[in-house]
């Protein structure tokens, strides 16, 4: 398959590098005292040199949300606001339809994999049990509008035939096939930086901004299906309508 050639990124490696860190903290993902990982697994970690780990680490230790201690590790200091999301508990007759018309996916991959820690403890995974992966590109009149990679426990899709996950959207089967109710979704909505692999596909600039779109998918509260998507922001717009009871 051959991919769109991105342009040079007019954003510096150190400054991706500090607003992923800079996001954990202010989420609140990384509280106060939290230690960091160390510099030479942070660069690993995003493929950039320890130089640009040191650079990014230096901004936020001048905005106040690090400390650098010396012959002990990076510290998280700060103790502020975090961002707090909006919980919105709406009755919806029809939870799939995410798609508006004129839309299609293009399935790039589909990975059988050990889950990461967090995938591991968020679907409740035993030790061992795997997830699928699918990738897909999805296309709107004829362009790239997102890139989304969607997680599922293998073992919910072992009996379904490979050319059904390609041709069918994962919430159908879940749903049709498997006879399991999706009774509830969680969105998470934020802007990001697109990298390499998702500037290519939708063929825009690497560090570009993008809107990450998370959907969760759940039964009785249990995670079933997650879908993270970027898409271009010069192409897409969220709207939500709220209509107030009588």
């Amino acid at each position: 398959m051959r991919l769109a050639k991105s342009a040079p990124s007019p954003v510096p490696l150190y400054f991706k590098v500090m607003t992923e860190i800079r996001d954990k903290i202010l989420s609140g993902t990384w509280s106060r005292e939290f230690q960091l990982p160390g510099e030479l697994l942070l660069a690993k970690r995003r493929g950039v040199s320890v130089i640009t780990v040191r650079q990014a680490l230096g901004h936020l230790t001048q905005e106040g949300l690090v400390r650098r201690e010396p012959a002990k590790g990076t510290f998280v200091t700060w103790s502020g606001p975090v961002k707090q999301p909006i919980n919105l508990e709406i009755d919806a007759a029809n939870l799939l339809s995410v798609n508006p018309e004129g839309t299609s996916f293009r399935v790039l991959r589909i990975d059988h994999m050990a889950p990461t820690p967090d995938l591991r403890r968020e679907f409740n995974l035993r030790s061992g049990e795997r997830i699928t992966k699918i990738t897909r590109v999805r296309m709107a009149h004829g362009r790239s509008l997102a890139f989304v990679n969607s997680y599922v426990p293998a073992h919910a899709l072992e009996n379904v035939p490979r050319k059904t996950m390609l041709s069918q959207p994962l919430t159908g089967i879940i749903e049709d096939q498997l006879g399991i109710k999706i009774a509830g979704l969680k969105l998470v909505v934020s802007a990001k930086l697109a990298d390499s692999e998702v500037s290519a596909h939708l063929e825009i600039p690497s560090g570009s901004p993008v809107l990450f779109v998370e959907r969760n998918y759940l039964h009785k509260k249990k995670l079933l299906l997650r879908t993270a998507g970027f898409y271009r922001s010069d192409l897409f717009g969220y709207e939500i309508k709220l209509k107030r009871s009588r």
